[in-house]
């Protein structure tokens, strides 16, 4: 049972970060197209963000998780 919550909560954890991520992606996107050079494009911009988040919080949530025993 523990298993089964923990693996809900990461995915709870997941999905609202990403979900408010995706409603700051604009504002996101237009700081980064202004500050980043004019070679990286909207989809790659958007690659990176995403990419950045979920390294985020995969990283966090596995070193909550590990380190709740100690």
């Amino acid at each position: 049972m523990q298993r089964k919550l923990a693996i809900f909560i990461i995915w709870l954890v997941g999905f609202g970060i990403g979900f408010g991520a995706y409603l700051l992606f604009p504002r996101i996107t237009n700081w980064f197209q202004t500050n980043m050079p004019q070679f990286l494009d909207a989809s790659i911009i958007g690659a990176l963000i995403a990419g950045i988040i979920g390294s985020i919080i995969s990283t966090i949530t596995i070193m909550t998780w590990a380190n709740r025993n100690n």
